[in-house]
């Protein structure tokens, strides 16, 4: 069953309208959606997922930590905290979060239409990857980078182009 999403206009509003979410990405609509970023404590590294090959959108890419969308009448938080345990098998309350921005983002890919306001949130954790529950249909690997590898694989077109994201990160990152 797909899942249904709320329709927000082109300033990130609700707009009282629901929409399935192949529908909207097939459309162009707008919606919202939520990024986790992981960045170890002391900023030198972030963890970033490797997305399976049967995704829709950038399939066998690089991508944020963990990414979502938020279902019709779910706050952002809670998107956030349901996408942490489904793609990495983690618990929200196991962590700090803190909300880094909102980006206004259209992403196009195999004619894929993704507008979103993403509500990203960041979290300080030096994660043991060889501990982490990966959501198969969703998520093949997950690997720390450096900022440099990071930029390497913007540069390399490698990583899903989250680009006003990564211009953040990039100021966070050391």
């Amino acid at each position: 069953m797909d899942e249904i999403i709320d329709v927000l206009d082109e300033n990130g509003n609700m707009t009282n309208k629901t929409i399935s979410k192949d529908l909207a990405h097939s459309n162009g609509i707008w919606h919202g959606a939520i990024h986790i970023v992981v960045i170890s404590p002391d900023k030198t590294k972030i963890l970033l997922q490797y997305r399976c090959h049967n995704k829709k959108l950038y399939p066998n890419t690089w991508d944020i930590t963990v990414g979502g969308h938020i279902s019709t009448g779910e706050k952002p938080i809670k998107a956030a905290e349901r996408e942490l345990k489904e793609e990495l098998g983690l618990n929200l309350e196991d962590y700090q979060i803190n909300q880094l921005c909102i980006v206004k983002e259209m992403l196009t890919n195999n004619d894929i239409y993704s507008n979103e306001f993403v509500t990203t949130y960041i979290i300080y954790s030096d994660i043991d990857v060889n501990k982490l529950v990966l959501q198969e249909e969703e998520v093949s690997s997950v690997k720390w980078f450096t900022k440099q590898e990071l930029n390497d694989l913007i540069q390399q077109k490698r990583v899903v182009p989250h680009l006003e994201l990564f211009d953040k990160l990039n100021k966070i990152l050391l």
